[in-house]
């Protein structure tokens, strides 16, 4: 072999030897991508305001069907026991986003949790329901009867407003303090003349209990009687906001996509949810789902603006109730309890 011939098999060599080392990147990059994906993915836990019922499917279609995986965000759904106790993990750290009442959030902002809204989903669905046999004919009649309600129930707050609006003497009810999983049968078993329940959640839970007896139930929506107020939302930490909005807004976005796709496919919502809670029961759950997205979930302002759209003026009124009637430590201002910023038309 010639000096050339050595010298060109020894840079053919080379070539070689860099085309391999190059394959052998390219295959790692492959191999090491998805691993890379998934761990860039923001973790999530979210806090919902109840027990899981048929108006969570939304959050669990979102999780099922990538909508925020797709956004980068790796969630956790977690159960609540009220809105209250939601609101405090979030404030504490214990969960990153949620979903809870309104004015609870707003309560709490008042005593120095740094909680906002970032999307509403309708107005409070309270409904006062009585036997169809009680001598309830008007809301006036509600006075000298008996109420079953526990003290710190978001019921308990939102009553007084409701009656002052109405023109209802508050004190001429009869206060029955009753534990809440206790309200509904306390009504069909006729120890109190009303209660006041939510639509797609304990609501239906009444309904269902009634029919069980053949008891026939009237039903008074608030928010069409004066109290148009926002009920609940999603709820995160302000300071989140701020230094991870690329969070919020995947949970903003992937929630309201969840919402959408389960109001145009109620029945695959309605399995998904099963599928990941098969010990719920299947018939009350579609009436709730049903319900929730039908009744509650999409208020107009949602199909005009955007799908968590909150109005100013009805946002002034939920304020300015919740500081009237509520709890709170001092008064809110409007302006700091939501923002608009993650909401897309």
């Amino acid at each position: 072999m010639t000096l050339t011939e050595k010298r060109l098999c020894v840079r053919l060599k080379a070539v070689l030897r860099t085309v391999a080392l190059g394959l052998a990147a390219l295959s790692l990059n492959a191999f090491s991508a998805p691993a890379a994906e998934k761990a860039a993915e923001k973790q999530a836990v979210i806090r919902m305001d109840f027990i899981i019922g048929g108006k969570h499917a939304i959050w669990y279609v979102a999780w099922d069907k990538g909508f925020y995986s797709k956004r980068g965000l790796s969630v956790t759904i977690q159960p609540g026991s009220g809105s209250a106790d939601t609101v405090r993990a979030i404030a504490a750290g214990l969960a990153d986003v949620g979903f809870a009442d309104f004015t609870t959030a707003i309560v709490a902002r008042s005593r120095g949790a740094s909680i906002q809204a970032v999307g509403q989903l309708g107005y409070v669905p309270a409904t006062i329901l009585w036997r169809e046999e009680t001598p309830i004919k008007t809301l006036k009649d509600l006075e000298g009867k008996s109420w079953a309600i526990s003290p710190g129930q978001a019921q308990w707050y939102l009553m007084p407003a409701y009656a002052k609006i109405n023109n209802i003497d508050f004190k001429a009810i009869k206060i029955q303090e009753t534990a809440p999983a206790l309200q509904p049968a306390a009504l069909v078993a006729k120890k109190a003349d009303f209660i006041v329940m939510f639509r797609a959640s304990n609501d239906e839970v009444t309904e269902t209990a009634a029919t069980k007896q053949g008891i026939k139930l009237k039903r008074i929506y608030m928010k069409d009687t004066g109290l148009n107020i926002y009920g609940s939302g999603l709820i995160v930490k302000e300071e989140d906001v701020k230094r991870r909005p690329d969070m919020i807004r995947a949970y903003v976005e992937g929630t309201m996509e969840g919402l959408r796709y389960a109001r145009d496919h109620q029945d695959e919502a309605l399995q998904i949810l099963l599928k990941h809670k098969p010990e719920l029961g299947k018939e009350l759950t579609r009436i709730q789902l049903k319900n929730a997205i039908e009744e509650v979930f999409v208020p107009p302002e949602s199909r005009e603006s955007g799908f968590g759209y909150m109005k100013a003026d009805i946002m002034e009124k939920t304020v300015g109730i919740t500081n009237e009637y509520f709890d709170g430590a001092r008064k809110v201002s409007t302006e700091e309890a939501y923002t608009n910023q993650f909401i897309r038309k």
